[in-house]
């Protein structure tokens, strides 16, 4: 076995390792555990490695297939849930822990041998793109989080409002800043910014949703929609990120 393939096992045999974690913290988060931030830390970090050990292994940024792309999602939002650990709904956590373990499961269903990158990858564009994409993505996801709290939770509600509007701006720069990324990528790969594909016209959709989103601050009655527009939101960002690649069909689609 060469030393690519032997890094490989290793790398799924961790990915095992921390599937149990995880499922171990999926009990522990609906307790008050004290210790859950430095548990969970400590699932990421052996996550991170996870992942890096697999790009060791191809010699190249991890995110070459479905099973890598899906993987690295989910580290996304278990990043994005550490920052709001210290939250004490048990609602928002383990809904927002709940579609990170969703996808790290999912990865499962694809195949988890090596992919080497084709050469519409090979870019800088591409390495800055799509971990971008991901975590605003996650941002979003923990506004959807949030929502869903809200509604579940009698008292005061200003912490969600905090999160969701958390989610909807810094999800909203983040993913204009890998738009622009996205475009050059387009660029360098296909000769164009902007192409007629479902990935690329469904981030269209999701950008001008949220940035609608944003603009709900300057009309008094509209803010009541936050959540619900939190809520479907995150029904777009599955249309976006799954949606075009399992349904609709997108060059943007990896093996």
């Amino acid at each position: 076995m060469d030393t690519a393939h032997f890094l490989n096992q290793i790398s799924i045999i961790l990915y095992w390792i921390c599937f149990g974690a995880y499922s171990v913290y999926w009990i522990l988060g609906f307790t008050r555990w004290k210790l859950r931030f430095s548990v969970l830390l400590g699932f990421a970090i052996l996550h991170i490695a996870t992942i890096t050990i697999r790009g060791i292994s191809i010699d190249y940024f991890p995110l070459t297939n479905k099973f890598e792309s899906f993987n690295a999602f989910a580290a996304a939002i278990f990043i994005i849930l550490l920052i709001y650990s210290k939250t004490e709904s048990h609602i928002y956590r383990m809904s927002l822990f709940g579609v990170g373990y969703a996808f790290y499961l999912a990865a499962v269903l694809f195949p988890k041998g090596l992919n080497y990158a084709p050469p519409l990858m090979l870019t800088i564009w591409y390495v800055l793109h799509v971990p971008l994409s991901f975590f605003c993505y996650a941002l979003w996801v923990s506004a959807m989080s949030a929502a869903v709290a809200r509604y579940f939770t009698k008292g005061e509600k200003n912490i969600y409002d905090q999160i969701i509007d958390s989610g909807f701006q810094y999800g909203l720069i983040t993913f204009s800043i890998s738009m622009i990324f996205g475009g050059l990528w387009g660029y360098v790969a296909w000769g164009a910014y902007f192409l007629w594909d479902a990935k690329v016209v469904w981030s269209v959709i999701i950008w001008f949703f949220y940035a609608t989103c944003l603009h709900l601050d300057y009309w008094q009655e509209a803010k009541r929609f936050k959540p619900p527009m939190a809520i479907l939101g995150f029904v777009i960002l599955l249309m976006t990120y799954v949606g075009t690649s399992f349904l609709i069909g997108s060059t943007h689609s990896f093996r």
